[in-house]
C-alpha cells in the first residue's frame, strides 16, 4: 500500500510538471524559463524536480515525449476496427497522427527546436520509434519477426527523415509553420512503399513455405 501511495505521489508530480511545462512555454521563450518557473507552477519543490529531471532541457524533453506516448498509444486502440482492411490508410493515418500532433503543439515545439539550449532530439525520435513498433504491429496485424524487423527500421527511416525536415521548417518558421500539403504527399508515399514492400515480403515467404512443402 505505501509503494502503491509511492508510486501515485511520483505519476503525480511528473504530471504536475509536465503540465507545468506545456503552460509555460505558451507564455514565453523557453530560454526564459526556469527550473524555479516549473517547479513554482507545477507546485513542487527542487528536489523533487531535480530527482527526476537533470535540468529544464530534460524536462522538456521528457514533458514532450510523455505526452506524445499517451498520445500514440491511445490512437493504436483504434486501428483494429478502423483501418483493418486497409493497410494503405492505416499507415497513413498514423504518420499523420504524428504530424498532428506536432502541429497541435507547435508553440511548444517552435519554442523546443529553436531553443539556444541543447535539446535532445534523440529522445523524442526513441519515443516516436518505440511507439511505432506496437504502430507497426497493429497495422500488420501480427508481432514483429526477424523478417519484417528489418522493414521496421528501413520505414522508420523515411518515416524520422520526413520530421527532420518538419522540425527544420518549424524552426525557421517564425509562425511555427510547415508545408502540410507537402507532408500529406510524403505520408501517403511512405505509406504505400510500406505495404508494397511488406506484401511482396509475405508473399515471397509463403512461396517458400510451400515450396519447402512440395518438395
Amino acid at each position: 500500500m505505501a509503494e502503491e501511495k509511492t508510486n501515485r505521489r511520483t505519476a503525480d508530480a511528473l504530471k504536475a510538471i509536465e503540465d507545468a511545462v506545456f503552460s509555460l512555454l505558451e507564455e514565453k521563450e523557453f530560454e526564459h524559463v526556469t527550473a524555479r518557473d516549473i517547479c513554482q507552477r507545477a507546485k513542487v519543490n527542487k528536489m523533487t524536480f531535480y530527482k527526476y529531471h537533470n535540468n529544464k532541457y530534460d524536462a522538456l524533453a521528457k514533458a514532450f515525449t510523455s505526452r506524445l506516448n499517451a498520445e500514440y498509444k491511445a490512437k493504436i486502440l483504434d486501428f483494429d476496427h478502423l483501418y483493418k482492411d486497409d493497410m494503405d490508410e492505416a499507415h497513413f493515418q498514423g504518420l499523420m497522427f504524428v504530424l498532428d500532433f506536432f502541429e497541435r503543439y507547435r508553440v511548444a515545439f517552435s519554442h523546443l527546436v529553436s531553443s539556444s539550449g541543447d535539446f535532445p532530439r534523440d529522445v523524442v525520435f526513441s519515443a516516436l520509434f518505440a511507439n511505432y513498433l506496437p504502430f507497426f504491429s497493429a497495422v500488420i496485424g501480427e508481432e514483429i519477426n526477424h523478417s519484417n524487423e528489418y522493414l521496421v527500421h528501413f520505414i522508420f527511416g523515411a518515416y524520422r527523415s520526413l520530421f527532420e525536415c518538419q522540425l527544420r521548417q518549424l524552426a525557421q518558421s517564425p509562425n511555427g509553420e510547415f508545408d502540410r500539403q507537402a507532408a500529406e504527399k510524403a505520408c501517403r508515399l511512405i505509406a504505400k512503399s510500406f505495404t508494397m514492400i511488406f506484401l511482396t515480403m509475405r508473399k515471397e515467404h509463403e512461396d517458400k513455405v510451400e515450396s519447402k512443402s512440395i518438395s
